[in-house]
Order: C-alpha cells, then sequence, then structure tokens
C-alpha cells in the first residue's frame, strides 16, 4: 500500500504490478465477498462518475487488476474512470489472489456461485437495480452459463460485451490438435501450471508444458520464456506487434499460474460443438439483452469464429436486435485491452455498449 493511503485504498499490488507512474483515477477499494459455495472472491471499486456500475472480469489465471496496469499511457480503467463510469473489477476464483485458484473448480461453479455474488454485491453497495459486465476470454462463457441455466436474473443485467470468446470454444488448429489428442486426460488435476520459467517445477504438468513450449508452433518470434509457456499452456495471448517492451516483460506476473483441473474442464467443452446443455437450448431466450460481441482478428487462442458461432446462433434464436459483433483488425486476444491502439480503436466502442 502506499505511504499516506487510507486503509483499504491500495494503488498497486506489487509484484503484480509495482509502481511506475501515478494512475489516473481514484485509489482502488478492496471489497471481499463469498461466492455462493463459500469461496472467498475479491471486487476493486473505482469511480468516475454516475453513468452506472460496470462489473470487468479478466480471462483464466489472472487478476482483474491487469486492467489498471501502468506500463501503458492511459489503462481501461483510467478510459471508463474518464467517461463517467462506476468500476468494480471482479476477481473471480482463477485470480492468483485467491486461495480458491488453487482448489479445482469448472465453468459451471463460476457461473453459478461467483457471477450472482459478485453482481449481488454491486447492486446492493450502489443501490442500482442494474450492472452492466464486460467479460474477457472464459470469465465471458461462465456468465452467459450463469444467465441462460439461470442462476443469474436477466433482469439485472443491463448490457454484456463479451471479449473474444462466448459459448463455442473454437481454437486455433494447434489448439484444436491438442484437444483431439487428449494429452489433457494425462495430466493430474491437482497440478499448477507455472508459467514463470523460474517457478516451474518437477511436476507432470509444468514438464508438459515445459516439453510443449518448446515444440509448438507460435504466431510471434520471442525469446522470452513466459510466451511460450502461456502458448503451449493457453494458445497465443497477445499479438506482439502491439505490446511494448514494459508490458511484456511482466506477462509472467500478469498469468503466473493456472490449476490443471480447470484447463482440463474447458477441454471436455472444447472438443464438443458448445459449453451449452441440451436443457440450455430451450432457455436462449433468457440471453435477449444487449450484447457486443468482440474478437481481435488476430486472435491465436479464441479464433474469431468463437463469437461469430454464437453471435448466429442468438440472432437466429431470439432476433438479430439485441446483438452487435466487431472483429478489430491487427488485434490478438489480450492485447485488446493492453496494446497499443486499443484506447484508440476498441474503447469507445465498448463505452458505448456499457452506457
Amino acid at each position: 500500500m502506499m505511504a499516506g493511503a487510507q486503509p483499504g485504498m491500495i494503488r498497486s499490488f506489487p509484484p503484480f504490478f509495482g509502481e511506475r507512474r501515478e494512475l489516473q483515477h481514484p485509489p482502488l477499494q478492496r471489497i471481499e465477498l463469498r461466492a455462493g459455495d463459500g469461496s472467498p472472491l475479491l471486487l476493486h471499486h473505482t469511480s468516475g462518475g454516475n453513468r452506472g456500475p460496470v462489473i470487468i472480469t479478466p480471462g483464466t489465471a489472472m487478476t482483474a487488476l491487469t486492467y489498471c496496469i501502468d506500463t501503458v499511457p492511459c489503462n481501461l480503467v483510467e478510459f471508463l474512470v474518464g467517461q463517467g463510469f462506476d468500476v468494480w473489477l471482479f476477481d473471480w476464483r482463477t485470480s492468483p489472489l485467491l486461495e480458491a485458484h488453487q482448489r479445482a473448480y469448472t465453468l459451471d461453479d463460476v457461473a453459478h456461485y461467483d457471477w450472482p455474488a459478485a453482481i449481488d454485491t454491486v447492486r446492493s453497495l450502489t443501490g442500482r437495480t442494474q450492472v452492466t459486465v464486460l467479460a474477457h476470454c472464459l470469465s465471458s462463457p461462465c456468465f452467459l452459463l450463469s444467465l441462460v441455466r439461470g442462476y443469474q436474473p436477466r433482469e439485472q443485467v443491463r448490457a454484456f460485451v463479451a471479449s473474444q470468446v462466448a459459448l463455442h470454444l473454437n481454437m486455433t488448429p494447434v489448439g484444436t490438435l491438442k484437444l483431439k489428442t487428449r494429452m489433457d486426460r494425462l495430466l493430474p488435476g491437482d497440478d499448477m501450471i507455472h508459467q514463470k520459467p523460474s517457478e516451474v517445477t518437477a511436476h507432470l504438468a509444468d514438464l508438459a508444458v515445459s516439453a510443449l513450449s518448446r515444440v509448438l508452433p507460435t504466431s510471434y518470434s520471442c525469446d522470452q520464456r513466459t510466451c511460450h509457456r502461456h502458448s503451449a499452456t493457453f494458445g497465443d495471448v497477445i499479438y506482439h506487434q502491439r505490446l511494448n517492451a514494459p508490458t511484456h516483460a511482466m506477462m509472467g506476473d500478469l498469468i503466473p499460474e493456472c490449476l490443471t483441473a480447470f484447463l482440463k474442464d474447458v477441454a471436455v467443452w472444447g472438443r464438443k460443438t458448445t459449453v451449452l446443455l441440451d436443457e440450455d437450448l430451450r432457455h436462449l431466450d433468457r440471453l435477449r439483452l444487449p450484447i457486443q460481441f468482440i474478437s481481435g482478428s488476430e486472435n491465436h487462442m479464441f479464433v474469431p469464429k468463437s463469437t461469430e458461432r454464437t453471435f448466429q446462433m442468438l440472432c437466429d434464436a431470439n432476433g438479430p436486435s439485441s446483438y452487435r459483433r466487431d472483429v478489430y483488425q491487427g488485434f490478438g486476444h489480450l492485447d485488446c485491452f493492453v496494446g497499443d491502439g486499443a484506447a484508440d480503436t476498441i474503447w469507445p466502442d465498448l463505452a458505448k455498449t456499457l452506457a
């Protein structure tokens, strides 16, 4: 905590960020809450005005504080605060800040227990009946499952931005090949895959990723082993051309480790047509609300077809009036939020949906 900061008011979370410049938004307030199954979760809150509460979530193995990085001239939180939004960063159970990330969890666990708890908490603290949501990567299908399965009432959500993936987990040819070989079935469910080379263990999952990281093709040329471990574990996390050097250097801090149990659950659904069950398909009307789907054209983790298939499915089921889809040229996966040019090209569109 910074010297002179009030209790509960936090500007940085070493070693995740450190401090390089002063952030241009009010200090973050950390709020502890519990999921429906008792798992501790976190919200981080700051506000720029009265345009309504926006809940923002990161992808797998990340904290939502990624949206506060100070290695870019303007981060997403600074942008949204400047636009007058009330910003709530939500750390679901995948976050390295939470003990829960060390225990087995599934997409349905997050849908059933995490999302309703976060939305209830924000609605209670703000007195608002509705929130808007921006969910990146696998937090997006979890949120959609929460709605379609009735865990989260649709009436409490004003609008939603689904970033990079939704109800269809379409991967690159390399990612698809990994799924088809079913190599995930060989890994213990309680292994932690470490992304920083200095933290790699002799456990099977770490050894497997070490081997894959040296042979699997990538969309980039890079001498940072963390990036290659990310690619072997998840797919290419970033489009390197969009990343500045300080942000690139801290990728291991932003995505440090992930439990194999969650990746094994994702692999099961990745081999299926969709994450939806037959019963879910009878309730697509629960997704009749304003939704913007976004993809980076150079996403080499979940390819743009992921959002295209969900977008088309919902348009067919509910009509096209509630839905919009944008593919941003020259962007990849996470760089849509931490990469050069995102603040000018992507974020103004997101603000329109969130408003």
